[in-house]
């Protein structure tokens, strides 16, 4: 592998989100009011760099170690406005890291919607044609029906097939703690207890997304497909846990050691998993439709049959005591999931 100094490693890790960093742009709008809502403590990172990639396909770089061992893929932007997953990528090809085994790819996956990225309406860079992450099926792919993110899925699909670990990096609108989200069978959920970091993993099903495409959603087999939510779109902490999560999952499956990832500042300490089982998820269903509250993340609900909003029909209770709301969105877009409810179901 090939790197700099561990003293300049260090300095790069933290200047993730710093506005002082000769890497990065200052943040657009660092004191309030911000006209979106939401806080932006830093700039998207400058990717035009990476854009011709060295495999053929525009923003997808690949490097292969000589010694076997699996082909991990890190992938930032399949949503566009989610610029976390950018900052480590853009990191660590600026540091020129290889693997030791195997094969490892980087990948700015929906760069065309992330150009569209406006620090008045972030939100805009969201996607362009259709949601990235819910088009991942194969009635959709072998379909005839062209768009940006269906044409970019077409260019990616044959690739996404060779690999053994991915890893796609998200955020969220609202305050949230580092999850990860590995689907529902239960090997993927194991893994994900066994990479020790975030602890909290986040056990759901849905249709269509990049984690489990083809065999890496597969109840039995090897590959696994995951999604880390780093935290809340653009701020500093989450661009610093899109790293920590890529270097923790490396050294994890041995494409990194150790000691690369202590190069970089990585300081994760590995707590016991707690597994969120989701039983509940609720959609929009029109125009309208609002929580009743900015509930956090995460929260626990004591009593069965608290109200918690609508959904533009009908109301949102909690079907049950100590029921923990996961990713609410307080006013949601027609269509979009706007709260899933879970049980704590332990380690």
């Amino acid at each position: 592998m090939q790197h700099q100094t561990d003293a300049t490693q260090a300095a790069a890790f933290s200047d993730i989100g710093n506005p002082d960093s000769p890497f990065y742009p200052r943040p657009f709008n660092p004191t309030p009011p911000y006209p979106h809502g939401f806080p932006i403590e830093v700039a998207p990172v400058p990717i035009d760099r990476w854009a011709e990639g060295n495999t053929g396909i525009p923003y997808l770089w690949s490097f292969e170690a000589t010694e076997p061992g699996p082909h991990v893929a890190l992938v930032a932007l399949t949503h566009g406005e989610e610029i976390c997953g950018s900052y480590a990528l853009d990191l660590l090809l600026r540091e020129r890291v290889r693997p030791r085994r195997g094969r490892l790819s980087l990948l700015f996956n929906n760069w065309r919607a992330h150009q569209r990225w406006d620090p008045f309406a972030p939100n805009r860079a969201f996607y362009i044609d259709h949601d990235m992450n819910r088009i991942w099926q194969q009635a959709h792919l072998d379909a005839a029906e062209a768009g940006v993110e269906l044409d970019r899925a077409r260019e990616l699909r044959h690739f996404i097939e060779t690999v053994d670990v991915l890893l796609d990096l998200h955020s969220t609108q609202q305050p949230s703690p580092p999850m990860t989200l590995p689907g529902w069978p239960p090997r993927k959920v194991a893994f994900a207890c066994a990479l020790g970091w975030p602890p909290l993993v986040i056990r759901d099903d849905g249709a269509g997304r990049l984690r489990d495409w083809r065999g890496l959603g597969a109840e039995d087999g090897t590959r696994v497909g995951l999604v880390v939510e780093c935290g809340q779109h653009w701020v500093a902490e989450t661009g610093a846990n899109a790293l920590r999560a890529a270097l923790h999952l490396m050294a994890h499956v041995g494409t990194i050691d150790a000691g690369t990832a202590h190069a970089f500042g990585m300081s994760v300490p590995v707590a016991p998993p707690r597994v969120l089982t989701v039983t509940h998820t609720f959609r929009a269903r029109c125009a309208g439709a609002e929580l009743e509250s900015v509930w956090p993340d995460i929260v626990e609900i004591a009593e069965a049959g608290t109200y918690l909003g609508h959904d533009g029909v009908g109301e949102i209770r909690t079907p049950y005591p100590a029921a923990v709301l996961v990713m609410p969105v307080t006013r949601p877009r027609p269509g979009a999931v706007m709260l899933r409810i879970a049980r704590d179901t332990g380690s």
